[in-house]
């Protein structure tokens, strides 16, 4: 049976009610399960990766914001392509894209990339420049 799991991150000087509130919009639609971390000064995310680890065909993993999972638009496609792996698909709430379905593969594969949550300068910078010195 598949499942819906929450992944929920707050960065160092987030409060942790960041977490709570993450939390809340991620059982609004139905998350069953939930992994959550307070991001480190090292970008190390062990939470996330038990999420993929456990992620099973037909799962979701929801999300609430892309700079949850990572950093650049290179990034969050390294993790829906990991799940896509699995059989498993990334939900993005309050955006189209939820590669789990038809309709939202078919929007990311259409949709400019620096959709998924950075601005375009954003993206481009880290992608072009950051990115690559963190080898993300």
């Amino acid at each position: 049976m598949s499942m819906i799991v929450g992944y929920c991150r707050i960065g160092p000087l987030e409060p942790i009610e960041r977490l709570d509130a993450q939390k809340r919009h991620l059982a609004a639609i139905g998350a069953q399960e939930y992994f959550c971390e307070k991001a480190s000064v090292f970008g190390k995310m062990p939470e996330l990766e038990r999420a993929i680890e456990s992620a099973r065909k037909g799962d979701v993993i929801a999300i609430t914001k892309p700079y949850r999972v990572a950093r650049s638009t290179r990034g969050v496609l390294a993790v829906i392509e990991r799940l896509g792996r699995k059989g498993a698909g990334l939900r993005i709430l309050g955006t189209p894209i939820d590669t789990s379905t038809t309709t939202g593969r078919m929007i990311l594969g259409s949709a400019p990339l620096w959709s998924l949550g950075a601005s375009p300068l954003r993206s481009a910078l880290w992608d072009l420049s950051i990115g690559r010195w963190h080898g993300q």
